[in-house]
Formats: C-alpha cells, sequence, structure tokens
C-alpha cells in the first residue's frame, strides 16, 4: 500500500498541444485549375493575383490566393491585397537584408552554417524559410511546403542568381 501512495498519477495527452481554430487549413482557397495541367496552360488560366509566371516544375505552379494558409495571412490586414507580395508584411519578413541577416544567425545557431555560395543565395534560402516561418509557422523536419509563383519571383528579382540558375521544389526525402 505505501508504494501505490508515493506513485504519481498519470495522465495521458495532458501535455500535447491543442488544436488552433484559427490555424485549421479547412478554409479554402479559390481553386482554377488543378495543378497537374499547368506545364500546358496559359498563366492568366491559374493565377488569380495576376503576379505569377509559369515555373518549371509543376508543383511550383501555384498562386497566393490559392493556398489557405497565405490567404489567411492575407486577409489579416484591412482591405487584403490582391497579391501576397503586396502585403504590408512581406517587405520585412522576406526582402529586408538586415532582418534576413538576423533570421540567417538564428538558422545557423540552431543548425549550422548554411553551404551557399554566394549571399544573394544565402538571401534566397533564408527569405523561402522566412516566408513559410510566417505563414505556416515551424514545420518539422522532413515537412515542406509548395512557395507560390509569385512570392519565389519577387524574392528571385531582389536576390538574383547572375547564372539565372535557380533550385525547384524538391519533395522531403524521408
Amino acid at each position: 500500500m505505501q508504494i501505490a501512495e508515493t506513485m504519481a498519477i498519470v495522465l495521458p495527452y495532458q501535455f500535447e498541444p491543442e488544436s488552433d481554430p484559427e490555424s485549421s487549413d479547412e478554409q479554402t482557397a479559390v481553386t482554377a485549375t488543378p495543378p497537374q495541367a499547368r506545364l500546358l496552360q496559359n498563366v492568366s488560366q491559374w493565377c488569380l493575383c495576376g503576379n505569377c509566371a509559369r515555373m518549371p516544375n509543376e508543383a511550383e505552379n501555384l498562386c497566393c490566393k490559392e493556398i489557405p494558409k497565405v490567404v489567411r495571412r492575407m486577409q489579416q490586414v484591412p482591405g487584403p491585397p490582391s497579391c501576397m507580395i503586396h502585403h504590408p508584411g512581406f517587405e520585412p519578413n522576406c526582402l529586408n537584408p538586415y532582418t534576413l541577416q538576423n533570421i540567417h544567425n538564428i538558422y545557423s545557431t540552431d543548425y549550422g552554417p548554411l553551404r551557399r555560395r554566394t549571399l544573394e543565395e544565402g538571401y534566397r534560402y533564408t527569405a523561402y524559410r522566412s516566408f513559410v516561418s510566417w505563414c505556416w509557422g515551424y514545420l518539422g523536419r522532413h515537412n515542406r511546403v509548395v512557395i507560390p509563383s509569385c512570392v519565389v519571383l519577387r524574392i528571385r528579382l531582389e536576390f538574383p542568381d547572375q547564372a539565372g540558375r535557380y533550385v525547384c521544389f524538391r519533395p522531403p526525402l524521408h
């Protein structure tokens, strides 16, 4: 009896995170066309914001207005912008070199140094990560999301590769 009195009661799932109704993906964005056919179509047939361009990888042919997490972020400002690249938070979070330097320092502390060849490549990589974190939060290891075409193009415009070589979306390796 004495042992039973000193044992703690175990309450399963007591410290599990609760669901957040605001982060639910049940909100649906308007989808113009199934992504499978987009390489064969004119961009105007699937782009809803007017700032997308055809990407070389089929999965990347997505508009910001089709992704619920991005649409939700856009709707958080009065008079939602017509495109994510016009959101007042986009420039400070994804295009400001000083912000990206700080994010890079934090990332390097947690994961080690980035193996990037040029300053622009490092900024692009960090800008993509910043955008994902801003819209989706922390995804965890081996979880990736497709960034909208318009956002990728705007980041590439700000931090171009001199040879025009860019890495396409790659699904995670498990």
